[in-house]
């Protein structure tokens, strides 16, 4: 099945515009000039001007609202579903104890590896580079802890 542009488009607006409420009442943080808010309120502002662009392309183009493209593979759907809700479980029961870098590594590259199949060792390299670069985000610029686990004495 296929969705309009305007109906996908709505939908993100209404998640933005619904992340910006919820987060409207979150305190700032001591001595910052951003509080806990400020990055549900940004992605909540993207949420919404890309959910309105992409509404005003569907209203374009006139497309039908909801379209059959053909019947999904159920088997691929649930391995996929599965792999990914097995991911968030494992991330949240190993990250206390074996620490934000090695896990995400681990589970990255073994997503990457099922979706992809382009090999072990292009799945490892993205897998490095999007945990440098989520630890970079959050630990150094945003200031969330991340559990270093493992890798404590390595990282500080």
């Amino acid at each position: 099945m296929r969705t309009s542009d305007a109906i996908s488009g709505s939908m993100a607006a209404a998640l933005g515009a619904a992340l910006i409420v919820a987060s409207a009442d979150l305190s700032p943080l001591p001595r910052q000039v951003y509080g806990a808010g400020t990055f549900p309120k940004v992605v909540g502002g993207l949420l919404l001007l890309m959910g309105g662009l992409l509404i005003l392309k569907g209203l374009r183009q006139r497309q039908a609202l909801v379209r059959w493209s053909g019947k999904v593979a159920g088997r691929p759907f649930l391995l996929a579903l599965g792999a990914v809700v097995a991911s968030v479980i494992a991330y949240v029961l190993l990250t206390p104890l074996l620490g934000f870098p090695v896990v995400a590594v681990t589970l990255l590259t073994l997503l990457f590896r099922m979706y992809h199949r382009r090999g072990w060792g292009r799945a490892l390299l993205i897998a490095v580079m999007a945990t440098a670069v989520i630890w970079m985000l959050f630990a150094q610029v945003l200031h969330v802890p991340l559990a270093p686990g493992l890798l404590e004495q390595v990282l500080y």
